[in-house]
């Protein structure tokens, strides 16, 4: 997949892209042909290598049947995390009708990725371990790990298998590759990470048979040596993680994606700025076969379109 003459260059675009088609998030996030149009519309001016999906951390709890607060122009959320304990979440396991409403809308959408798009293409699906947040609630389910880690289990085990249903279909319309969206992850200590998050990441990666990329926020330094061995194509790692530093504790087969700051540097900075530090980023791993640049995580809503712009200009000039 990686041109060894090339560095590929892979921003985790969708939302900025609104601008593009005068839509809000929402209707992207609703409407599969009008967030087809805006990716469309994203590949077509920056030029990327690599183009996935809108970010949304809610279409699998939905799916499930949670309850979803939806504003026109920010991330939907979660507004209850019902399963408490193992009659909620037989309940829960009960209502589920495998592959289902807004799953439907990100399908249609990679069927068209697919089709349309000759570039790299993925898919998202939520981790196991974050989506078993949103079914007990983050603070329940860090208690839990402690008191009741096998009832963590079994949320974790329900919630893998339908991450897989879903990570299955996406793959099926003929994209490339998978990201799973771990950031709840970041909680943990090493040894919890390996029992409940990492243990069920390579399940899925092992039964998907495609390349599996492993993505959870923040400063993921205590974890980084496990995730090098989870099987995961790449690490999307966010930037407070040194990348550097990482190349030298995961294996040179594993890719090591990201990490400009999408807040401070997409979000706040200036062109010149932007610019600069990209340029900084690909001089300090020049020497690393394994990079993919990319942003530390999914870039803002409200970021000016130029900072893209100069971000992919500094990219593309870099030998």
């Amino acid at each position: 997949m990686n041109n060894k003459n090339k560095r590929l260059v892979i921003p985790l675009l969708g939302a900025p892209g609104v601008k593009l088609t005068d839509t809000t998030l929402k209707e992207n996030l609703s409407d599969p042909f009008v967030q087809f149009k805006t990716l469309y519309k994203i590949v077509e001016r920056f030029n990327p290598d690599g183009i996935f999906p809108f970010m949304d951390l809610t279409v699998e709890a939905e799916a499930l049947g949670l309850k979803i607060e939806f504003p026109e122009n920010d991330n939907p959320s979660v507004r209850e995390h019902p399963v408490k304990n193992r009659d909620a979440l037989n309940e829960i396991k009960r209502k589920w009708k495998g592959v289902s409403e807004r799953m439907i809308t990100f399908i249609k959408v990679c069927e068209m990725m697919a089709k349309e798009f000759n570039i790299l293409k993925g898919g998202y699906v939520i981790g196991p371990f974050t989506l078993a947040g949103e079914l007990v609630g983050v603070n329940d389910l860090g208690i839990n790990v402690i008191e009741d880690p096998d009832f963590v289990e079994e949320v974790v085990d329900f919630t893998t298998s339908v991450i897989f249903e879903y990570a299955k279909a996406l793959l099926e319309t003929g994209i490339d590759m998978i990201a799973v969206l771990e950031p709840t992850a970041v909680i943990l200590s090493p040894q919890q990470f390996r029992e409940f998050s990492m243990k069920h990441f390579k399940h899925l990666s092992s039964e998907l048979k495609k390349p599996v990329i492993y993505h959870i926020c923040g400063n993921t330094k205590h974890l980084i040596e496990d995730m090098g061995k989870s099987g995961a194509w790449g690490l999307s790692l966010d930037s407070a993680v040194d990348l550097k530093w990482a190349s030298e504790i995961v294996p040179s087969d594993v890719r090591l994606i990201g990490n400009l700051d999408p807040v401070k540097v997409f979000l706040q900075g200036n062109p010149e700025m932007i610019y600069e530090k990209t340029k900084e980023l690909l001089e300090k791993m020049r020497d690393v076969d394994n990079f993919i640049l990319s942003s530390g995580c999914d870039i803002p809503l409200g970021t000016p379109l130029e900072n893209i712009d100069a971000f992919m200009q500094a990219a593309k000039s870099f030998k």
